[in-house]
């Protein structure tokens, strides 16, 4: 498993960086939160760059700015934010709010001043000294995939990183830059606060988390705190003309509120290029930093991941924004092998957090239903097993959609069509192609009575080409041995053949 921390807007966000005095783009995890597994294979690290370099900005550069409009679901269109009728342009960023000198952290031998709010062009940009008055050197690490509690004006953002080394009785400048587009997305256009935090690691991987450090800028006085932001800016036709996106479905009818945590709005945003991601704006109210965890997944009805997909750092009294791609957790190939054609529900679980990763309040089980599709599945496909109130139907092999790997994927379906849930996993040292062992991967999948889910045999190019594999059609036999467990007990084993001939 892997978090995801600070899960990125893959259609809508520029991350912009500052490093011991550069700025760049900063490759970080999906939820990462966020950060982000995927569901072909496995957790790649570039398939999360390569979703970080997809940016708004580029798309609108290729996209006509002249798209469809937002599209609400009939049953919450009165529950519309109010937006201005002509606007078509995003109003301009302001740029002069200030800070006075803020002691952020003083503890530890180490103390980390912010000393000025700057504005270039393309970001606003928060200067830090760091004195290091320790006899060991130290790195300073903000905003990165392993800990990530920045927010502006009680959002939770996915920008500011920073890194810098500072070494034993030295001082050091450094620059913590966030994007205008990271902002505006969330329909902020000027800064009141903003609230920061470092990791602090020494030679031996010692770790110090300073935890979320608020700086107060000249702007807050008159700033607003209570007013829908998010929800006024990402339905606008304004934010969608700037970043060349639109909005299938929107709702701000709440999806859960309890113990202080509440899911108050829920948003499937299509991109330039068509892949959908489904948003849900989670506020957190109590006095602790959470991270809001998802799991269990499901679209249609079909089950697409059962184990932790995101997770999402909120500050006590701050707003996350949870972004599920919904085309990485089921791309193109995937969607025509099962029949899934556009998103009709998303059902999800979501657990609350403290820092030492014990559950804080109820989970919540949630359905986001766009009325504007009928869900659907398909659940044909040539049967290969069926007891014990388990079928499992073999649906297709897909190569890799990268031009640069010949992994496959071989792809079936699963039926619990009892009442009890079950556990499927893939039997150690029982797979083979043709004849040959070979390795292999499979998640397990936890399959709720009466539900169906996605079960994926992940295969390695290197295995594949060790056994004279390098098209499908190289494929004539497969066999496996897959686990069906109720709790911790194996109740059958499903031993399965397959002839592709």
């Amino acid at each position: 498993m892997k978090k995801m921390i600070s899960v990125v807007l893959a259609a809508a966000l520029v991350l912009s960086v500052a490093a011991c005095g550069t700025s760049g783009n900063v490759p970080s995890q999906e939820s990462t939160s966020g950060v982000s597994e995927e569901v072909s294979s496995s957790e790649s690290e570039s398939a999360e760059a390569e979703q970080l370099q997809t940016t708004v900005a580029e798309q609108s550069e290729n996209d006509d700015v002249d798209q469809p409009q937002t599209t609400v679901s009939e049953q919450n269109e009165t529950a519309k934010p109010d937006t201005p009728a002509n606007e078509d342009t995003l109003p301009e960023f302001q740029k002069e709010a200030t800070i006075t000198e803020t002691i952020l952290y003083d503890e530890n031998d180490v103390r980390i001043i912010a000393t000025d709010l700057t504005y270039n062009n393309y970001a606003a940009e928060l200067a830090v000294t760091i004195e290091n008055n320790s006899d060991k050197d130290l790195d300073f690490i903000s905003n990165s995939a392993g800990y990530s509690c920045n927010s502006v004006n009680g959002y939770m953002i996915e920008d500011g990183y920073m890194n810098c080394d500072v070494a034993a009785g030295k001082k050091a400048k450094d620059t913590i830059s966030i994007s205008y587009n990271t902002l505006m997305l969330y329909g902020i256009f000027e800064i009141a606060d903003l609230e920061v935090g470092f990791s602090i690691t020494d030679d031996d991987y010692n770790r110090i988390y300073t935890g979320s450090c608020q700086i107060m800028t000249s702007a807050a006085d008159q700033h607003d705190y209570q007013k829908e932001y998010y929800k006024e800016a990402i339905v606008s036709a304004a934010a969608q003309n700037n970043f060349g996106y639109t909005v299938p479905y929107f709702s701000d009818e709440p999806l859960y509120d309890q113990d202080g945590f509440a899911i108050v709005s829920s948003t499937i945003m299509m991109n330039g290029d068509g892949e959908d991601m489904l948003l849900l704006e989670v506020k957190n109210t109590t006095e602790k930093t959470v991270n809001a965890v998802t799991s269990d997944i499901c679209i249609n009805g079909l089950g697409i991941y059962g184990s932790t997909w995101s997770s999402d750092t909120i500050n006590p009294g701050n707003t996350a924004i949870v972004v599920l791609d919904l085309s990485r957790l089921l791309n193109n190939d995937y969607r025509d092998v099962y029949g899934v054609q556009d998103v009709g529900t998303v059902d999800l679980t979501m657990k609350f957090e403290d820092v030492d990763g014990e559950e804080v309040g109820s989970p919540a089980e949630i359905t986001v239903e766009n009325p504007n599709v009928e869900p659907s599945f398909s659940k044909e496909g040539q049967e290969v097993y069926n007891a014990n109130d388990i079928r499992i139907v073999m649906k297709d092999i897909v190569e890799d959609s990268s031009e640069y790997s010949k992994d496959m994927y071989i792809l079936l379906l699963a039926e619990n069509n009892g009442t009890e849930p079950v556990t499927l996993r893939g039997a150690y040292d029982s797979f083979s192609l043709n004849g040959y062992m070979m390795s292999f991967y499979m998640n397990q999948v936890p399959i709720k009575g009466g539900d169906s889910a996605m079960l994926e045999i992940y295969l390695m190019e290197s295995d594949l080409e060790e056994n004279s594999i390098a098209e499908i059609s190289d494929i004539t036999q497969m066999e496996m041995e897959i686990e069906i467990m109720q709790e911790y007990n194996t109740i059958d084993t499903a031993k399965l053949v397959v002839d592709f001939n």
